[in-house]
């Protein structure tokens, strides 16, 4: 029931997505708004409420913390090690690193998360879901940052210089940064929000998962992966195999159990973010090997996030 009463309204809006852009009720254009609306008003909102009104959480917050960003990190050396081993070609190896570690954390892995802990008790859900929110902040920004890092060191003109203008301009356009980080400031200080903010947040942040995921849906079918999808393989394998299970023996290492350790898994099973293709693009990365990576891995963690949600009680 875990799979689906979490997992198939996920992937059901995806795939809803795809064919309305198939029956051209979706168009390119639309589809651009709807991404753009949701990652820089409805998401915003719907992070910067939810942290700014969230308890303290328990004890538990920097143990998720932890365990996802340092399995992350290690999913990143992983997908740069692998690059090297198989011989990957200098101007892959950017989109390929990045398609390693840079997760789909805010329009699949979190409302997955929202979905697997719904019929928990009020307060531990209220401790996980909070401990979830305050992860994102770092982790997001460790995906911008080594995601230009990457591209910039390896791209399609072979680039070595890295262009820390570009790198800062990354972090200060990202506007889920600028949210996290305001509601962890409101969260801290106490301050109270006002019940018309709020309840605005709450209808425009309502919008946010829709939005997206119709937008992933609409987009996966504009990506062909004709003659192409092998090259994703690898870095499909580290996303959805190597990441979980690092963030697994970390979280099991540094005490983590139970419903806690199952949402970092998921996190860190969390597919390759769309926003890599649009990065890769944009710094002459291999942009092929990025939208492959992309639809393979979204595909294929439709596997490994239904083991994932079956494992509740060995976990």
């Amino acid at each position: 029931m875990q799979i689906l009463n979490s997992l198939v309204p996920i992937f059901s809006v995806i795939a809803l997505g795809m064919a309305l852009r198939w029956r051209g009720f979706l168009t390119p254009d639309t589809t651009q708004t709807f991404n753009r609306f949701a990652y820089f008003f409805a998401l915003p909102l719907f992070l910067f409420y939810k942290l700014a009104s969230a308890t303290s959480g328990s004890g538990s917050a920097n143990l998720i913390l932890n365990t996802l960003l340092t399995a992350t990190v290690l999913t990143a050396i992983v997908g740069w090690l692998a690059t090297w081993i198989c011989k990957v070609p200098p101007h892959a190896r950017g989109a390929m690193i990045q398609a390693s570690f840079r997760g789909n954390l805010a329009f699949i892995g979190l409302p997955l998360v929202l979905f697997t802990i719904y019929d928990l008790p009020a307060d531990q859900k209220m401790a996980i879901e909070s401990a979830v929110l305050l992860a994102l902040t770092p982790v997001v920004l460790f995906f911008n940052v080594g995601s230009v890092v990457a591209l910039a060191v390896y791209n399609q003109k072979t680039e070595s210089d890295l262009s820390f203008g570009t790198l800062a301009c990354a972090i200060a356009k990202n506007p889920l940064i600028w949210a996290c980080v305001g509601g962890a400031l409101f969260q801290a200080m106490a301050w109270p929000l006002p019940t018309a903010i709020v309840r605005t947040c709450e209808v425009v942040g309502a919008s946010a998962f829709p939005m997206a995921l119709l937008g992933i849906g609409s987009q996966l079918v504009a990506i062909s992966v004709k003659g192409k999808w092998s090259r994703a393989l690898l870095p499909t394998f580290v996303k959805c195999i190597i990441c979980p299970l690092l963030g697994w023996v970390l979280g099991r290492l540094i005490g983590l159990t139970g419903m806690e350790l199952q949402v970092t898994m998921i996190l860190c099973a969390a597919p390759t973010a769309v926003s890599s293709y649009v990065l890769a693009e944009q710094m002459d990365g291999d942009a092929d090997l990025a939208a492959s990576s992309v639809v393979i891995c979204t595909a294929f963690s439709l596997l490994t996030l239904s083991v994932l949600l079956s494992l509740t009680e060995i976990l």
